[in-house]
């Protein structure tokens, strides 16, 4: 994923990367304060090519970047459904926010892949000023577990405006925020 600064060089390094090899893009478009982001996903050789073109191109602008070889499945689905993943086992609810979504996407691959947690809504820059956001939900031990990795994960991108929250015995007003999604306005997509 790339998230770039500037929209004219985004555009030219999103036809550049999707010239240089086969490669699905996920999303693309622009994301709070101006910044275009582009995701996208394939076999791992020809996705570093398009990466590593598209980097390049866009460097002096480039905000943040991940590229996630061997990504955790459960991502992709999470972010091309934008679907709450619920309901889920356990009682503790883990929340990851960063303001850079590259940097997201490396802390919450790290947790999904290092500890029992479900990974209940995921959402990039879409109406949270370009943040982005996490909920994963399981047991406590495994959502502590979860934070862990994800904040050490976030420490090799951009931790502007980490923040991250566990809370146990999650009351139904918490549940109900985010069964029926955690935008304020439903219509909001950003």
């Amino acid at each position: 994923m790339l998230d770039i600064g500037d929209v004219p060089p985004a555009l030219v390094a999103l036809d550049a990367l999707a010239k240089e090899a086969l490669v699905e893009v996920i999303a693309r478009g622009t994301i709070q304060p101006g910044r275009f982001a582009i995701l996208f996903a394939g076999e791992v050789e020809p996705v570093e090519r398009s990466f590593y073109k598209g980097q390049s191109l866009s460097r002096a602008s480039l905000r943040d970047s991940v590229l996630l070889p061997h990504a955790e499945e459960r991502l992709v689905p999470a972010i091309a459904e934008a679907a709450l993943r619920w309901p889920a086992p356990g009682d503790t609810l883990g929340v990851i926010q960063l303001g850079f979504p590259p940097t997201l996407l490396r802390a919450v691959d790290a947790a999904l892949k290092g500890a029992l947690v479900e990974l209940i809504q995921l959402r990039l820059g879409d109406g949270l000023g370009g943040r982005g956001i996490a909920l994963l939900w399981g047991e406590t031990h495994d959502v502590e577990a979860a934070l862990e990795l994800a904040e050490a994960a976030a420490f090799e991108g951009c931790t502007d405006s980490l923040s991250t929250s566990i809370i146990r015995n999650a009351d139904e007003e918490v549940v109900a925020a985010f069964e029926q999604g955690t935008t304020f306005f439903k219509e909001w997509r950003g």
